[in-house]
């Protein structure tokens, strides 16, 4: 059996849609540039697939396929543009999130973010508005980026929950900064590693439910750092026995997602 989710990455071109799509993923999944033409002028899909094995031989595996749309920048779009390419979507496969990115001092029109989030909400899609780039800019900039996304996202719902630099809105949106990969400014001698992409993975996978959390789980599976890194707080999320992590970790060590994905798959399976 195969079940097939779409998320859909916005925001305006040069903001380093593509760049998280490939931290969020763990790997090379979309092209980039660092040239000031953006590689992604037409609307891209991106197909994973993963199978998820039953637990036992009665038990028929199931194939998750995610398709990862990266859009054209989204300055040109009108209102019908939004609708048009999110009904198109929507009616091809289920809708696992919507993940819109702006950077610091990026051009974007708050009227076109404004449908979008509408659009979601109304069919259900969960919305994750970042602050890419996080340190291109200054904290001056990164903070009006936020404090945007902070205003519409309360026309929808009141902010329940901000946490680890992630702001929750009950469970239809989050928003946060990450820094998807080193930035460096030589000439002030600052240098940023990667910073806030497992918070924003954290986040979503506290956000979303059942098959949608799935197939979550199963786009993010190569991102090792997360699983990692994340470990303790997946453990208490799930309520997985602690004694069965610490004798994998012992005995393995290694590929901490596919040890704890099919234990969230049972949790799932117990709500």
């Amino acid at each position: 059996m195969t079940k097939q989710f779409n998320i859909v990455v916005c925001g305006s071109a040069r903001v380093g849609k593509s760049t998280l799509v490939n931290a969020l993923c763990g790997r090379e999944v979309a092209q980039t540039s660092s040239s000031l033409c953006s590689v992604s002028d037409e609307m891209k899909k991106y197909v994973l697939n993963q199978v998820c094995q039953g637990s036992n031989q009665a038990t028929s595996s199931t194939e998750y396929s995610i398709a990862i749309w990266d859009t054209p920048g989204i300055e040109s779009w009108t209102e019908d543009h939004v609708r048009k390419h999110f009904t198109k979507i929507m009616l091809e496969s289920t809708p696992l999130c919507m993940i819109y990115c702006a950077s610091p001092g990026s051009f974007a029109r708050l009227d076109q973010l404004e449908w979008v989030i509408d659009t979601c909400i109304r069919s259900n899609i969960f919305c994750a508005l970042v602050c890419t780039n996080k340190y291109n800019g200054g904290s001056q900039r990164r903070n009006h980026v936020l404090d945007e996304f902070d205003l519409l996202l309360s026309r929808y719902h009141t902010m329940t929950l901000d946490e680890a630099n992630v702001k929750y809105y009950g469970g239809v949106a989050l928003c946060t900064s990450v820094n998807s990969i080193i930035f460096e400014d030589i000439d002030f001698g600052i240098r940023k590693h990667v910073e806030g992409i497992n918070e924003l993975l954290f986040g979503i996978t506290k956000s979303l439910k059942d098959d949608k959390l799935a197939a979550w789980c199963y786009t993010i599976i190569d991102n090792q750092s997360f699983w990692l890194t994340m470990r303790d707080g997946i453990v208490e999320l799930f309520k997985i026995s602690q004694p069965i992590v610490k004798e994998f970790l012992q005995n393995e060590g290694k590929d901490m997602a596919k040890f704890l994905i099919p234990l969230i798959m049972r949790a799932l399976l117990k709500r």
